[in-house]
């Protein structure tokens, strides 16, 4: 996954957040911090802070596992990705 899909994944999680069903919204806040660590190409801050935003229950339980997902396909090298 390239630099421009994460980005992408963080700004629809950011529309998310505005609207919806409540329980189908992400916090602006976390959205916007994904966003930044995507932006600033930081694999690693990003990967802990989708953890940290799962732990906290900031993240509706739909958007969990597709969240950590796209997160965790960030660090993997493009070369192994199908």
């Amino acid at each position: 996954m390239s630099w421009r899909t994460v980005s992408l994944w963080a700004c629809s999680a950011l529309l998310l957040a505005g609207c919806g069903e409540r329980s189908e919204r992400l916090p602006v806040l976390t959205a916007l911090r994904l966003e930044r660590l995507a932006e600033q190409h930081d694999c690693r801050g990003l990967v802990r802070a989708a953890i940290l935003a799962v732990n906290r229950h900031e993240v509706p339980p739909a958007l969990q596992e597709p969240l950590l997902s796209e997160a965790n396909r960030c660090r993997v090298p493009s070369a192994f990705r199908p």
